[in-house]
C-alpha cells in the first residue's frame, strides 16, 4: 500500500500556505482600506473641476493652497470624497457649502472629489451640481486615479489637512446624530469663534 503521509504533510503545508497567503493579503487589504495615517503628507495633485462657473475656479492645484509653495495659502482644507449614488454625501454636501460660505474667507479651503466613471452618472451629477449650486470646486475623478492614491474605500470620506500639507484627520461616513462634525476643532483652527454654525451664513 501507498505511503500517503508525505503527500497528507504537503497537502496540510499547502493549506497553511495559502492560509498565509490569505492573512498577508488580508492585512495589506485592511492597510489600504484605513487611508492616509495623520501626521503623513497629503499626495499633491492637479485636477480639473465640474462647476468652473460656480466655483470660479477650472483646476485646483493642491500645492498652490497648502505647503511651501502655496499662492492662496488656506489654514485647513477640507478633501471630501463622494459619487452621486452616496445618500449620506448628498447630506454632506450642503453643510460643506455652508462651511464654505461661512469660513472661506477665514482661511478654510474646501475642495470636493466626484469619483463617477459612468456617463449617465456624470451626467446625473451635473445636474445636481446645477441645481444645488455649490461654489466650492467639485473634481473630476473619472478614472479614481485621486480615489486610490488616497486610499478611500468608501464614501463619503472627509481628509483634513492643515496649512503645511499634512493629514491631521480622517472622517468616513456622515452622520450628525452619531458622529458629529467636530466643528469647534475646525473653528479653533481657524481662529474664529467657536459657535454655532448658522443655518444661512
Amino acid at each position: 500500500m501507498r505511503d500517503t503521509r508525505l503527500a497528507h504533510g504537503a497537502g496540510r503545508g499547502w493549506w497553511l500556505g495559502l492560509g498565509l497567503l490569505a492573512c498577508l493579503a488580508g492585512a495589506a487589504w485592511a492597510e489600504e482600506v484605513a487611508g492616509l495615517k495623520p501626521g503623513s503628507a497629503a499626495p499633491v495633485f492637479f485636477m480639473d473641476t465640474y462647476n468652473p462657473e460656480a466655483s470660479g475656479v477650472k483646476r485646483v492645484f493642491l500645492d498652490k493652497l497648502v505647503g511651501p509653495t502655496a499662492e492662496n495659502p488656506r489654514k485647513l482644507v477640507l478633501l471630501s470624497f463622494f459619487n452621486i449614488d452616496c445618500k449620506p454625501c448628498r447630506q454632506e454636501l450642503p453643510f460643506l457649502q455652508r462651511l464654505h460660505a461661512r469660513y472661506a474667507a477665514a482661511g478654510l479651503g474646501v475642495v470636493v472629489v466626484n469619483c463617477d466613471s459612468k456617463p449617465e452618472k456624470i451626467e446625473e451629477l451635473l445636474a445636481y451640481l446645477k441645481a444645488s449650486a455649490f461654489t466650492f470646486p467639485v473634481l473630476k475623478d473619472r478614472f479614481q486615479a485621486l480615489q486610490r492614491r488616497y486610499a478611500v474605500a468608501s464614501f463619503p470620506t472627509m481628509y483634513f489637512l492643515d496649512g503645511q500639507g499634512l493629514v491631521q484627520e480622517a472622517r468616513v461616513g456622515y452622520n450628525e446624530e452619531k458622529n458629529p462634525f467636530p466643528l469647534a476643532s475646525l473653528q479653533q483652527r481657524l481662529g474664529v469663534p467657536v459657535e454655532a454654525l448658522p443655518a444661512n451664513p
